[in-house]
């Protein structure tokens, strides 16, 4: 355990980093503020723009926010680890990203239950937000979205009871053989789930 016996953090406690920010650089900010506002559910906490003409440094291939059109959407406010998605507008940059370049292959976003999961599904459907593609991975059922600029959005939901249960699957046999799961159709895999039929069946991957 990292719980040293006198109540103080340890070194491994104390080094631990999680994910804080997602920043997405964008030719249009508009179109992908709607979108993270629709899949996210809140209005950005903060937003800027520029003034007229402001010419973006650049310190070492990076510009700063100040130069910027920018939001930030706020995800967790768990202090210090707070999870921020940001959306910066830069000039240059592809309507599309290209694909086969490097960068950013996919986001994922944590549902607090698999019902959470199920409703924001079925909140996007009503909006015209469709998954290009859903699977049950075993630890995790997963529908995954583009947004404007084609960037992959996973949003989730543990499959698991436990964060033991979670790491006793993950370390199977089974799903060292197929860490993806199976393919889901999401509109019948939903319909199914409304319909009542026990979790344990709808999630039963085939050995």
């Amino acid at each position: 355990m990292d719980q040293a016996p006198d109540g103080q953090r340890t070194p491994q406690q104390g080094s631990r980093l999680k994910i804080s920010e997602i920043i997405l650089k964008t030719s249009r900010s508009e179109e992908m503020k709607a979108w993270y506002r629709t899949v996210l559910g809140v209005a950005p906490f903060f937003e800027r723009t520029p003034a007229p003409g402001t010419k973006p440094l650049d310190l070492g291939g990076q510009t700063r926010a100040s130069d910027l059109k920018m939001c930030f959407f706020r995800l967790s406010t768990d202090f210090p680890y707070v999870q921020t998605i940001g959306i910066f507008e830069e000039p240059g940059i592809a309507a599309q990203p290209g694909k086969g370049l490097p960068g950013l292959h996919h986001m994922q976003l944590m549902c607090a239950s698999f019902e959470e999961l199920i409703r924001k599904y079925e909140v996007l459907d009503a909006k015209g937000l469709h998954p290009h593609r859903s699977a049950n991975h075993g630890p995790m059922t997963s529908f995954y979205y583009r947004d404007p600029d084609g960037n992959n959005v996973e949003i989730t939901a543990q499959n698991q009871e436990t964060l033991e249960a979670m790491a006793e699957f993950m370390a199977s046999e089974a799903f060292l053989r197929n860490p993806s799961g199976v393919e889901l159709d999401p509109a019948a895999f939903v319909a199914s789930y409304r319909a009542g039929t026990p979790l344990e069946d709808l999630l039963r991957i085939p050995a």
